[in-house]
């Protein structure tokens, strides 16, 4: 019997052990980054973190089962996390994609799939570390990769093409900073001895990678978090001249903010202003965000859904650099707002509790401390979920934030918990042919998760960097299709095998092969396409990527069914998305090579009509006319743009095709010098130039050219000549 029980509390220890190590290793996590991966910045990092959370759950199954100190215990902060999660998962199968929702994309993995093994790294920290020991651990080591992370930074690593080290974005990085600067705050302050070094170390290497960062509202949230600090010391420090002093500030603050408000001093205005300049296409997002959540308040249309609201509700401003220039948006950039979108009145509700209760609960515990250098625990925990929640205004989770979010929740548990602590329970694991049952149970279906809904997918990312960057079909269409061979994240690798075929034809990209191996690279990547537009129903992009491929592959091999199809998807596209310029010129574009002018006309025309700002629809409608035959019309309308279009060297060719046509040279000399400057050693720009020299009389110059044009193409010396002699006969 005590040799059965010292056996059974040493298979205890090793469970408890592999659990604290594999914790210690997850937080290693966002150091992780693969350039062998599709998104190397988020796909790696991701995965790895599941798989560690899988690999430690089987012994928490084992330790929960045998004793019930591992157990998790219910409080308010244990409910709503596990309903938050309900929910996430109930408005996955209501929303409008279950697929999207429970998978996410490659680019983001923050689905479904992610937030249940959130939860259960979670549930798994606060049911086994019960100890303060415990958790300072966990902190020291988070800080300690956040040391990493910033000195690579510092050293100028060049993973990163966005000022983020490994994570790959700044705003992202500073986002993780924020926590490991804030957990080395709680070592500064709340001990003594080495680990009290260690934080001030971990300070001055981080604060100075957050403060130059470019994320301002991370920026913001450290400083303002710095005074929340200062304030709660005040009110928390057991002394009543220090509460005073807190209440003095916190009167004073309302007091200077009223003045301001109504004398609004010239600098604030200027700020304001400018603030609201900077803000302008996130105003623009959020605006869509607010009609997709109005349209469905309660639930919402589904965790990761929010590009079909944003298509939906598109502002065609969004094309013009002062919205942002950007075009593609599936994050609201405001927590609030797109959890309202993509999990209703809800989630919203639930994800607000969260932070309600932990912040309630925190601030019972402070007033009870005995020993005050010890509230700097619990109030910098408080501080940090206020200014990680302010800054969430403004960005959106990764991997990065997800995990260091839920380690301090798991703190909060651990605090919470900690008020109402019973003596530990002893060893009862009894063996029963159930629990065998179960454990081997959950092994099974843990493997399968390794393999099918981890490793594979990770694969399929591999595979997708090796299709993009092949030079020839086979290899792009045998790389495809392993791809694609997964239980997820197919969208991306059909649109990206799309746009490359459709890239060959309209940019002339080259990729070795037979013309009968493209043709069968066209026909997989439309199947594959149909079927994602199929699977994706409401989605505009989809839609408008498959009649660009319809569209590419008519002009590849002249079948003109692909253009009825792409006519078809075009029409469909732009119900979708009514506002986005991009189906009206794409499904114009379908029109013109159906001889269909004045149709692809109209079309060009609502466009514009759409944000007469953009010149890009400009030149969209000039070129109908141009094809049409009607140079006068092309010419009027690019003239009325207002945009210099002749910087651009395959603009310019176009330019000059349309004022030979209209046999303006005095035009057409400009176009002729400001592409030679692009191009002087284009012989066709210096024959056109001397010849519209010569039309106008220009004899002199017309002579110049033209023997500069002999120098260039010695070849062309009797036709030169032929020119001359012409010319000065004049």
């Amino acid at each position: 019997m005590p040799d059965s029980f010292f056996y059974k509390k040493k298979a205890e220890t090793i469970c408890v052990e592999i659990i604290r190590w594999g914790i210690y290793f997850s937080l290693f996590v966002p150091l992780i980054v693969s350039g062998q991966f599709f998104f190397p910045f988020v796909a790696p990092k991701t995965t790895i973190f599941r798989i560690i959370v899988e690999l430690i759950f089987l012994p928490y199954i084992f330790l929960a089962i045998s004793n019930k100190k591992y157990r998790p215990r219910l409080n308010s902060l244990m409910i709503g996390v596990s309903v938050f999660l309900v929910v996430f998962a109930i408005t996955s199968f209501t929303g409008v994609n279950f697929q999207r929702s429970f998978w996410s994309t490659y680019e983001r993995m923050t689905g479904l799939w992610t937030m249940i093994h959130l939860f259960v790294f979670f549930l798994i920290i606060t049911s086994v570390f019960k100890k303060l020991k415990d958790w300072e651990r966990f902190l020291e080591v988070s800080i300690g990769v956040g040391i990493l992370l910033s000195l690579y930074v510092l050293g100028g690593g060049g993973i990163s093409t966005r000022g983020g080290g490994t994570i790959g974005n700044t705003s992202f990085m500073a986002a993780y900073l924020l926590f490991d600067i804030f957990f080395a705050m709680i070592l500064v302050l709340a001990k003594r001895g080495w680990e009290q070094v260690f934080g001030g170390i971990g300070l001055m290497i981080m604060i100075p990678v957050l403060l130059t960062s470019t994320a301002r509202g991370a920026i913001g949230a450290f400083l303002g978090g710095l005074f929340l600090i200062g304030l709660g010391y005040l009110f928390y420090s057991g002394k009543k001249n220090l509460r005073k002093i807190g209440w003095g500030i916190i009167g004073s603050l309302i007091v200077l903010t009223i003045l301001v408000l109504i004398f609004q001093p010239l600098f604030v205005k200027k700020q304001i202003q400018k603030l609201l300049r900077e803000m302008k296409p996130r105003f623009t997002v959020w605006e869509a965000a607010v009609k997709g959540w109005e349209e469905k308040p309660i639930l919402g249309w589904g965790p990761e859904n929010f590009n079909v609201v944003f298509n939906k509700y598109f502002n065609p401003c969004l094309f013009l650099s002062e919205c942002g220039g950007e075009i593609w948006f599936d994050k609201a950039h405001n927590i609030i707002l797109d959890t309202a979108v993509t999990m209703g009145s809800v989630g919203v509700l639930l994800y607000l509790f969260i932070f309600a209760i932990a912040l309630f609960e925190l601030l019972q515990i402070l007033p009870k401390i005995a020993e005050k250098r010890h509230i700097f625990f619990p109030l910098i925990i408080s501080v940090l979920l206020v200014i990680y929640f302010l800054q969430n205004l403004l960005v959106f989770d990764m991997i990065n934030s997800y995990l260091m979010f839920f380690l301090t929740l798991g703190m909060v548990n651990f605090l919470i918990e900690k008020k109402r602590e019973k003596p530990s329970q002893s060893f009862q694991y009894k063996g029963s042919v159930f629990h065998y049952i179960l454990l081997v149970g959950v092994g099974g279906v843990l493997i399968f998760c390794l393999w099918w809904l981890n490793i594979q997918p990770l694969l399929a990312g591999h595979y997708l960097v090796k299709a993009i960057g092949a030079t020839n079909v086979e290899d792009m269409m045998r790389y495809f299709q392993k791809s694609t061979n997964t239980l997820m994240f197919k969208y991306e690798a059909r649109e990206h095998i799309s746009q490359k075929l459709t890239r060959i034809v309209y940019q002339q990209k080259k990729l070795e092969g037979s013309k009968k191996d493209l043709q069968k690279a066209f026909e997989l990547a439309v199947e594959e396409m149909e079927k994602s537009v199929k699977e994706n129903p409401l989605d505009f992009r989809p839609a408008l990527f498959l009649g660009r491929l319809y569209t590419a592959f008519y002009q590849f091999n002249g079948d003109r069914e692909n253009l009825d199809k792409a006519e078809k998807i075009l029409e469909k596209s732009i119900t979708l998305s009514p506002r986005n310029q991009q189906g009206y010129w794409q499904l114009g574009e379908v029109k013109l090579a159906k001889k269909e002018n004045e149709k692809a006309i109209k079309l060009f025309q609502k466009a514009l009509a759409l944000e007469p700002r953009y010149k890009k629809s400009y030149w969209f409608l000039a070129m109908a006319y141009k094809i049409k035959g009607d140079y006068k019309k092309a010419a009027e309308v690019l003239e009325n743009s207002g945009f210099d279009w002749e910087k651009d060297l395959n603009s310019l060719k176009t330019l000059i095709e349309i004022y030979q046509n209209l046999k303006d040279d005095k035009k057409l000399i400009s176009l002729y010098l400001k592409a030679i400057s692009l191009d002087s050693k284009n012989p066709k720009f210096w024959a056109g130039l001397a010849a519209s020299y010569a039309n106008i009389g220009e004899i002199d110059k017309a002579k110049k050219a033209a023997k500069q044009l002999e120098k260039l193409d010695p070849s062309l010396k009797e036709k030169v000549e032929e020119f001359l002699n012409k010319i000065s006969s004049l």
